[in-house]
């Protein structure tokens, strides 16, 4: 009974509080007991219903232990955990503390696999099924699994890789062949076996899983005719560290492997990678990281050790101009505080192989890439104290020391160092304020290297400012000298009245070196709620021009904005430019509009759109002296489809010209993922013929599946891959098709659910090209599949076997369609 809820509320907060996770959907009675000094709650429903963390849990009946945190369901219990598995059982008992649990007679579903046993546990994330039984045949159809295997024991990890031991292969429910241990990867890549002929001859490939006490992976097979052998092993670590290595060579002297180590603690963290794929680059990367420690806190010394670089194994082709640390080392300090005064340092000590700096005139006598030590010794400084009331004293010194191994032209060692002290006292007094600043700041030196040169600066000065602040009247006046230049500063005034509802401000800027005014500013706002004003300008003395005034004003909508704004030039210019702009939105239905009128090119832009639910209009409209240029949209749909654009756009001068009306046509679902877009001429001044300029089509769709008849199945069609027309009146057949794996799928279905694709595939150019078509065979039995490959382009025959639950059936997603056979 829902009541029984509202009574949860009441009689469950311990409960609630105490686990933080455990939420009571669905029950119908609550039972409350003291068993042992233990209390003991009891829920009973059909079925009482419970979530935690993202699992949903269903039972007839639930026993909660709250001192043992033990949860105890009984009576069609179903379970689905965090990664989507579904566990069925009699009776399941799951420990809160650590996420453990136990069940009897158990069912589960995890992806493609079925498995059952009559006891499971489940620990450290990974559930072991003791003398289980496990096929990927049981959502086929068939009336007896093609093939399953009994296990002394069956470890589902996370992530859905399962390793069983004591194996018993099964055929058609007929013990097949024994085997120590098995492997599967549910939802990685999966085992393959291929064999076929190219233009070099046979060629046999097999990637064959192996699992071991160290990690499991796959073993790499290669064999080409006349070419000879390859070898190679793909392999994931299964201990704290992340690790997975890859290596593959293939004849004659062909080399692809990648290495990744990964390893995350609170005191210490290392990550390494190295990798070489010599079908793009014969060079060898590397890169390593080891921090100390791992996960550090404001309060440790940190140590970092980076080591980043590459081999070229092709000395014909020149390398990368890649940054190489060859290594790095770094140092730094926590920062130390002492009362008000506060300090951190670091070092930072490295080899480097880099793009030399252009604009360094030792470094371009060093070549385009050069190599140079270098130490970075950064320090940064701060106090900030409060020396009487009303007073406020900060200063902050940062340094950064770049020091090289290089040399200049007169034998100086080079350097960099870039170094800023600032120094506030601040007064305030009342609504008064007096602040007195220093600021030193300097870039200089030169770099050999590009990527940490810095540019020349120096700013050194001394600034005085007095303010008054007593609401709604702000009062500041700064000025300074500049001790680089021995110059003064401009002085600058600023007054400003504001209070809720309005704003006024006034700026000025004054050079103290007999240049005069330099700079005035004005604004002024005026909110009376809905309504808003706002007008500025800027005036500059040295140019003696104003800025463009801008007067705006806003009108707030209960469900949108309108707004106009008008830029209007003092110079002589007259009106510049007028913007409009509007919005409205309620429930499904929004409006926008925006309009710009620029009155010096005289020439209005419009650009507007309505969204009605699925449906939206959208305008676009340029009018000048010559032409009218426009476009007008209408979108249709709802993800994942279909979706419908059309555009008709053109421009009107002195009658109808451009004009195009442009189709697009998508869609993302499993009988038809596709988008097809094409453009459409329609009669104008110098073209009165309608024709097609272009089209393209790509992805795949489902014409008809199977369908049973009296007397068989007519087979289904489908059409996949990606097709391009274009128009060229200049070519004799005045027009040109691009095929990319384009072509029909026939789909034949027999017993149980057993189908044969046959897919004739085209990927060239025509007119113009002779035909020559990929014919792929597919035996899909849903659990393992067949194909035969024969590729005239390629000249290359192949024949693969994949097994795994759906393992070839023609399937259509987001990306289109999906051919059976190997991922």
């Amino acid at each position: 009974m829902r009541w029984v809820l509202f009574l949860l509320l009441f009689l469950l907060p311990a409960w609630a509080q105490e686990e933080n996770v455990l939420k009571v959907l669905e029950a119908e009675r609550l039972e409350l007991r003291e068993e042992g000094g233990e209390e003991v709650y009891v829920l009973v429903g059909s079925p009482v219903r419970l979530e935690r963390n993202g699992e949903i849990l269903e039972a007839e009946r639930v026993t909660y232990f709250r001192a043992r945190r033990l949860l105890y369901l009984s009576g069609k219990v179903r379970y689905r955990d965090q990664e989507g598995r579904l566990i069925e059982a009699e009776e399941l008992q799951v420990d809160l503390k650590d996420e453990s649990f136990d069940a009897l007679t158990v069912r589960i579903e995890a992806k493609d696999l079925l498995l059952t046993g009559p006891l499971c546990q489940r620990a450290a994330g990974a559930i072991l099924l003791e003398r289980g039984y496990a096929t990927p045949c049981a959502s086929c159809g068939q009336e007896v699994p093609d093939y399953a295997f009994r296990a002394r024991e069956i470890v589902l990890y996370p992530g859905d890789r399962v390793v069983a031991r004591g194996v018993v292969l099964l055929w058609r429910e007929e013990p097949l062949l024994e085997l120590p241990v098995l492997l599967l990867y549910l939802s990685e890549r999966r085992p393959r076996l291929e064999v076929g002929q190219d233009e070099g001859g046979f060629f046999f490939k097999a990637d064959l899983p192996y699992v071991a006490a160290f990690g499991l992976g796959y073993t790499l097979f290669r064999y080409y005719q006349g070419r000879g052998f390859g070898l190679g092993f793909d392999h994931v670590g299964v201990g704290e560290a992340k690790e997975h290595y890859f290596f593959l060579h293939t004849p004659p002297d062909t080399f692809q492997y990648r290495g990744e180590y990964s390893l995350k603690r609170r005191e210490f963290s290392l990550t390494a990678l190295l990798e070489r794929d010599d079908t793009r680059e014969k060079l060898s990367r590397f890169r390593l990281e080891a921090l100390l420690p791992g996960s550090p806190t404001p309060q440790d010394w940190r140590y970092a050790l980076r080591l980043e670089g590459f081999l070229d194994h092709d000395e014909a082709t020149p390398p990368p101009r890649t940054l190489q640390r060859l290594p790095e080392l770094e140092v730094q300090s926590p920062t130390f505080r002492e009362g008000p005064f506060s300090l951190q340092a670091s070092l930072l000590l490295g080899r480097y192989l880099a793009e030399t700096n252009p604009l360094n005139r030792s470094a371009r006598a060093l070549g385009p890439y050069a190599e140079a030590a270098r130490a970075l010794f950064a320090h940064a400084e701060s106090l900030a104290l409060a020396p009487w009331p009303g007073a406020s004293l900060r200063v902050e010194n940062r340094f950064r020391g770049f020091y090289y191994t290089t040399q200049n032209p007169d034998g100086e060692y080079e350097r960099q160092v870039d170094w800023t002290t600032s120094l506030s006292l601040r007064q305030a007094l009342g609504g008064f304020s007096l602040e007195a600043a220093y600021q030193r700041s300097v870039q200089e030196g030169e770099s050999p290297f590009r990527f940490d040169a810095l540019p020349t600066r120096k700013n050194h000065q001394a600034t005085l400012g007095l303010g008054f602040q007593e609401r709604p009247l702000f009062l500041n006046l700064k000025g300074g000298q500049d001790l680089e230049g021995n110059r003064y500063l401009p002085l600058e005034a600023e007054a400003r009245l504001q209070d809720q509802g309005y704003t006024l401000r006034l700026y000025h800027k004054r050079g103290l070196e007999g240049e005069g005014p330099l700079e005035t500013q004005g604004e002024a706002s005026l909110t009376p709620y809905p309504f808003s004003f706002r007008a500025s300008l800027r005036y500059d003395h040295t140019k003696a021009l104003f800025d463009p005034l801008t007067l705006q004003g806003a009108y707030a909508l209960p469900a949108g904005s309108l707004s106009l704004t008008h830029r209007h030039g003092l110079n002589g210019e007259g009106a510049l430019t007028s913007d409009l702009t509007f919005s409205l939105r309620e429930s499904l239905t929004a409006y926008t509009l925006q309009a710009r009128r620029d009155w010096q090119k005289d020439t209005l832009a419009l650009q507007g759109q309505a969204i009605l639910g699925p449906q939206s209009l959208s305008l676009q409209a340029n009018l000048d002296r010559e032409a009218l240029a426009y476009a007008l949209g209408f979108g249709a749909g709802v993800a994942p489809g279909p979706l419908l654009d059309l555009l008709l756009s053109g421009r009107f001068q002195e009658g109808l010209r451009g004009t195009n009306l442009r189709l697009s046509l998508s869609q993302a679902m499993p009988e038809a993922g596709f988008r097809f877009a094409a453009n459409l001429h329609l009669p104008e001044v110098e073209d009165r013929d309608v024709y097609l300029k272009d089209a393209t089509f790509s992805g795949g769709v489902e014409l008809w599946p199977p369908i049973p008849l009296d007397e068989g199945v007519l087979p289904g069609l489908s059409l996949s891959g990606s097709l391009s027309y274009l128009r060229q009146p200049t070519r004799p057949e005045g027009y040109t098709l691009a095929l990319r794996s384009f072509g029909p799928t026939l789909t034949f279905l027999g017993r149980e659910n057993t189908k044969l694709h046959l897919a004739a595939l085209l990927t060239q150019n025509l007119p113009g090209e002779a035909l020559r078509p990929k014919f792929v065979l597919t035996l899909d039995r849903c659990c393992w599949a067949l194909r035969y490959t024969l590729d005239a382009a390629k000249g290359e025959v192949r024949l693969a076997f994949l097994y795994g639950g759906q393992a070839a059936e023609v399937l259509m997603d987001e990306e289109g369609v999906r051919l059976g056979g190997l991922p």
